[in-house]
């Protein structure tokens, strides 16, 4: 069976309410066409706008670029208007593809929908006509069921009304932020040339280098004119205003460029370094590209120092000449008046002078400057100033011309005062901080004072230990100055000492007890004392301090057997080291006259028996000291007035010598006297001047004959030369082996303290004798 369709898009009388429905989805369908076109078209439209508003705000962009924004913005509208407006409607499905899409929504229905619409007019056949009817009815029996919103899912258009929504609310934003620039945009897109306003400004700052002197920089008519000596550096500050660059770039007259970046905030530092020509410069960053301001350099030759010269007058009482000289740097004594002249260049030109640390300021007045031979008037006049100088400085010499110019890097200069300082007091004897002594003995002070320019008094004062040394009184020395023979050849310890002085005094313990009495077991403590001649306040220079101890004569004699004891074992040991070097040099000598060996051989081996010799050299020379030493102590404590005589004349002998550290002459001198038996025997100094000269005889003839024989034979050129010399050092050696186990004996015999108790009752007994005459004659007299 055949039949005939109507257009679909005659509606169907029959079926009026499924008419009513499609008619409803249709006019669906194209709302949801309108709302996701326009949305599209004005979100690309807004987005475009807001891209094109960043792009001309950072860049400004220019005139071409901007109608190629506002053709692509009109193309993608327009494009977007026809893909999803235009082209859409025009192709909206007919009543069969909207019956369609209400069936995709009604899988159920299966096609009934669709054949409804599309079966339009009744058929001839009557059951053609019935089957017909059976599906219009049932159609219009399910129209109150098609719901449009079911068939067209508006999801997707409403998302795109919400982005084209955001977007153009973004752009309101913006633009509402900003109105003048979006007005300046939006005249801008559409052809206009209006400028975007200035987002960054930079200024031109040149910080003085000589704030007192600002005249340096001038402005005029909004340029800044800077004005500097040749070869200064030129500093330069940009400060940008508004939005700040990442780096500015200086523009310079010669061509050159310095780039700079940020140094913190908005400010751009930098140099001009060694400026040698005029130029001019501009700064450019950001959007700051008009040049201006702009920096005029004027280069100008700033002044000079051509010439310095220092006179230099030392105090008085130095006695030190006047000097005179052309270097800047000098070292003057403190108080000196130092006079500072200079010559300038430009001759007008007028400055300061600055001292530091004190980082005072003088002004420089004029003054003529020195000739430079000595004895020519001066013809030039500079500028200069005077100062006393106390302590060590430093100046500098700024000079300011007439533009207002400085003179670049000033040279820092030093003048270096050296203070006066205390004498220095030395003490020859005694040489131990400590001294013991007997309420009967003497002191020996013997001084060696040394100052830079002059001495004006010596003195010597003792308090009891404990006591203020304040308050002790002073007792004056007569001191001598040294004539230059007198200094021994003596190496100069400090080449400013122009003063050697010398002065000696023989104190009693009644001296240092003043007006008390003397007890035994009493301590002073003994100082001396030397004050210079420096004006106005003098220094004064002290010795280090000596503690007196007055013992009893039994506690002096048992520390006397003491140090016999040490100088025994002392003198037992270098007996065996001097043994040991003997049997060395003697094997060596054999070896020699036998073997023949090589001389480099030979010279090895007395090299290392020369570091021996020396060694019981050293050796020797201690024990001589310290036996010495114990001597000295036993005639200074006046323990017999039968040694009376021994003291006299080695105090004679000693008071005359001026030389540091030992002098074994006069010891060696009064032993010479006990063994020609002009010093009685029987006292115990006597038997202890035997016993040091017998030391002094081995550490001042025998080892050192022994050690200058050996060093003869470490010089030697040949075998006979090298074996006469270990000859003579072999003999030498065994007279000091000798003299020392001779030594050894007579330490020995002071073991036995019982001899030393002896010697005590006879020297108490003279003691008394003493006493008992020098009562008779103090009341006689």
């Amino acid at each position: 069976m055949s039949h005939e369709r109507d257009k679909p898009d005659t509606p169907n009388p029959a079926l009026p309410r499924v008419e009513e429905r499609l008619r409803a989805l249709g006019g669906r369908l194209s709302r949801l066409l309108w709302m996701h076109g326009l949305s599209t078209v004005f979100g690309a439209a807004a987005l475009w706008m807001l891209v094109t508003f960043a792009l001309d705000w950072w860049l400004h962009v220019p005139l071409g670029v901007r109608w190629m924004h506002l053709l692509a913005l009109i193309g993608v509208c327009g494009f977007l208007f026809w893909r999803g407006v235009v082209r859409p409607l025009r192709a909206r499905p007919d009543r069969s593809g909207l019956a369609v899409l209400f069936e995709r929504s009604r899988p159920e229905l299966r096609q009934l929908l669709v054949s409804a619409v599309e079966l339009a007019d009744e058929p001839a056949d009557e059951a053609q006509r019935s089957a017909r009817r059976a599906i219009w009815s049932e159609a219009e029996a399910l129209a109150p069921t098609l719901v449009p919103a079911r068939a067209l899912d508006a999801r997707g258009p409403r998302r795109r009304v919400y982005l084209g929504a955001a977007a153009v609310g973004c752009l309101g934003l913006v633009f509402a932020w900003q109105p003048e620039a979006a007005s300046i945009y939006l005249e801008r897109l559409f052809g206009g040339s209006t400028p975007w306003p200035q987002r960054t400004h930079l200024a031109l700052e040149v910080p003085s280098a000589d704030p007192a002197h600002p005249e340096a920089l001038v402005r005029e008519d909004g340029e800044l004119h800077v004005r500097l000596p040749k070869g200064a550096d030129l500093p330069i500050i940009v400060h940008a205003h508004g939005a700040v660059p990442e780096e500015v770039t200086l523009h310079l007259s010669n061509g050159s460029e310095i780039v700079v970046s940020s140094s913190g905030g908005d400010s751009f530092r930098t140099f001009v370094r060694a400026l040698t020509e005029d130029f001019s410069l501009t700064a450019r960053g950001g959007d700051d590209d008009d040049e201006e301001p702009r920096l005029f350099v004027q280069v100008l030759e700033p002044p000079d120092v051509l010439g310095i010269a220092v006179r230099v007058e030392p105090p008085a009482y130095s006695g030190l000449p006047v000097q005179e000289g052309f270097e800047p740097e000098v070292e003057v004594l403190a108080g000196s008046k130092v006079s500072v002249a200079l010559l300038p260049k430009p001759a007008d030109a007028r400055g300061s002078v600055q001292l530091l640390p004190e980082d005072r300021s003088l002004e420089l007045a004029p003054v003529p400057y020195p000739a430079a031979n000595p004895g020519e008037k001066s013809t030039q006049m500079g500028l200069g100033f005077e100062l006393t100088a106390d302590k060590s400085l430093r100046y500098r010499l700024r000079l300011l011309d007439a533009n207002g110019l400085s003179n670049p890097e000033p040279g820092l200069y030093s003048i270096t005062v050296v203070a006066d300082r205390p004498p220095e007091v030395e003490l020859l004897s005694p040489s131990r901080g400590d001294v013991d002594t007997v309420p009967g003995g003497w002191i020996a002070l013997r001084v060696r004072i040394e100052d830079d320019f002059g001495i004006s008094r010596v003195w010597w004062s003792a308090n009891p230990a404990g006591g203020d040394e304040a308050a002790a009184p002073e007792h004056e020395i007569v001191w001598r100055a040294l004539a230059p023979e007198e200094l021994h050849g003596e190496p100069q310890k400090n080449a400013r000492v122009r003063v050697h002085g010398f002065a000696r005094a023989r104190l009693t313990v009644p001296d240092l007890a003043g007006s008390g009495d003397v007890v035994e077991g009493a301590q002073f403590r003994l100082g001396l004392f030397a004050q210079d001649d420096c004006h106005p306040a003098p220094h004064q220079g002290r010795s280090f301090p000596i503690q007196v101890r007055v013992v009893s004569l039994d506690e002096f004699l048992r520390r006397v057997q003491d140090r016999l004891g040490r100088a025994q074992l002392s003198t037992r040991s270098l007996t065996e080291l001097a043994r040991d070097k003997l049997h060395a040099t003697q094997e060596l000598a054999t070896l020699l006259a036998s073997d023949a060996p090589e001389l480099k051989d030979g010279a090895r081996e007395i090299a290392a028996l020369s570091t021996g010799l020396r060694r019981v050299q050293g050796d020797a020379r201690s024990l001589g000291r310290e036996l010495v030493a114990l001597v000295e102590a036993v005639l200074y404590a006046r323990l017999d007035e039968r040694s009376q005589g021994a003291l006299e004349e080695i105090d004679k002998s000693l008071s005359e010598s001026t030389a540091r550290g030992f002098d074994p002459a006069p010891w060696r001198e009064l032993a010479g006297r006990r063994r020609r038996g002009e010093i009685s025997a029987d006292t115990l100094a006597a038997k202890l001047v035997e016993v040091a000269g017998l030391s002094l005889d081995v550490s001042e003839d025998d080892s050192r004959e022994a050690s200058a024989a050996c060093a003869q034979a470490q010089e030697s050129d040949s075998l006979e030369k090298m074996h006469a010399a270990l000859a003579r050092a072999v003999d030498s050696q065994s007279a000091a082996v000798a003299k020392l186990e001779r030594l050894s004996e007579l330490l020995s015999e002071w073991d036995n303290f019982q001899s030393v108790l002896n010697l005590t009752r006879d020297i108490l007994s003279g003691q008394k004798n003493l006493n008992e005459r020098t009562s008779k004659y103090a009341k006689e007299h």
